[in-house]
C-alpha cells in the first residue's frame, strides 16, 4: 500500500485526488515569467493537477522573481532546476543551481525535484529544508542511454527512496520491445511499494510507456500543453492525457489495475500517427 507525502493544506485537494488517479502534471518550457504564466493558465483551463516550473530554461531568473512567479500561481507547482548532466539547461555553477531550489521551497510549492546524483550532502540539506517546510520532495533518476531490466530498475527506486523521496521519479530511454516490457514489469512490481514514484521511458520508444504505466500503478504523469516531439522527450498533450484519463475513469482505475496481463500486451501498441492514445486498442485490451 502506498503513502501519500504529506504536504500542506492548501494541497490537500492532490492528496484526495492521487488516491482516486494519478497526478497530471503538465511541463512548461519558458524563457521568461510572461510565456510561462500564459502556458501555465492554459494547463489549469486543461485540468492539470499541477505546472512543472523548470528554473533552468528561464533567460534570466533571481530569488526575488522565484518569489514572485510561485506566489502568483493558482496551479500547485513541481519546481525543477535541471543542469546540463541530467538534461536540462542550468549553465552556472553547482552552487546557485541549489541556491535558487532552496529559495523555491520557501515559497512553498507542492514539490521540488532533486536528482539522485547531486552531491549527498546537498541533497540531504536540500531534502531537510523541504521537509522543515512541509514541501513534497520527488527524488528523480534519469537514464539518458539505455533501459536496465526490471530488477535493477526495482534496486534503482530502493536507493532513491533511501535518499528521502516522497515521490520516487525513474526516466529511462528504452530502445526494443523488452527494454518497453523491463519498464512495465518494474511498474507492476513497484506498485506494491510504499513510496509512490512514476516511471516511464523517453524517446519515441518510450511515448507508449507514458499511457501504460500510471495504469499499473505510477502516480504521476507528465505531459505538456502539446504533443512534443522536438525534445526527444515525446511528451504527450495534456488535452490527449486528459481524455485518456476520463475514459479509463469511467471503467474504474482498481478494475484496470486488476487487469495486469492485458496490460502488459498494450506494450506492443502504437500511438496514432497525430500522437494520442490508441483509444479503440485500449477498449479492445480492457474489455
Amino acid at each position: 500500500m502506498q503513502k501519500n507525502p504529506s504536504l500542506l493544506p492548501k494541497y490537500n485537494k492532490l492528496i484526495t485526488t492521487l488516491d482516486k488517479r494519478p497526478l497530471v502534471c503538465t511541463s512548461i518550457i519558458k524563457d521568461n515569467e510572461k510565456d510561462y504564466f500564459e502556458s501555465l493558465v492554459k494547463a489549469m483551463e486543461g485540468g492539470s493537477d499541477l505546472g512543472e516550473l523548470r528554473i533552468d530554461f528561464f533567460n534570466k531568473i533571481n530569488h526575488e522573481d522565484l518569489f514572485r512567479i510561485m506566489s502568483k500561481s493558482q496551479l500547485p507547482l513541481i519546481v525543477t532546476n535541471r543542469n546540463k548532466e541530467n538534461g536540462g539547461s542550468f549553465a552556472a555553477d553547482e552552487e546557485l543551481r541549489l541556491s535558487l531550489l532552496r529559495s523555491s521551497i520557501e515559497s512553498k510549492p507542492a514539490f521540488i525535484d532533486i536528482e539522485l546524483s547531486t552531491n549527498e550532502k546537498d541533497r540531504s540539506d536540500i531534502i531537510t529544508t523541504a521537509r522543515e517546510n512541509s514541501v513534497g520532495v520527488i527524488c528523480s533518476y534519469h537514464d539518458f542511454t539505455n533501459t536496465p531490466n526490471h530488477k535493477e530498475i526495482i534496486s534503482i527506486y530502493r536507493k532513491v527512496c533511501e535518499a528521502g523521496a516522497d515521490l520516487a521519479k525513474l526516466v529511462f530511454t528504452p530502445h526494443t520491445n523488452k527494454d518497453v516490457q523491463n519498464i512495465l514489469e518494474a511498474t507492476d512490481s513497484l506498485r506494491y511499494e510504499s513510496t509512490p514514484f512514476t516511471l516511464f521511458g523517453m524517446g519515441k520508444k518510450g511515448q507508449i510507456t507514458r499511457m501504460v504505466c500510471p495504469l499499473l500503478g505510477a502516480s504521476l504523469v507528465y505531459c505538456s500543453l502539446i504533443n512534443n516531439t522536438q525534445n526527444g522527450l515525446y511528451q504527450l498533450s495534456l488535452a490527449n492525457t486528459k481524455s485518456f484519463m476520463l475514459r479509463i475513469e469511467k471503467q474504474g482505475w482498481k478494475s484496470i489495475k486488476e487487469k495486469r496481463k492485458n496490460l502488459m500486451t498494450l506494450a506492443m501498441i502504437k500511438l496514432d500517427d497525430d500522437g494520442s492514445y490508441p483509444l479503440k486498442s485500449i477498449d479492445k485490451v480492457m474489455a
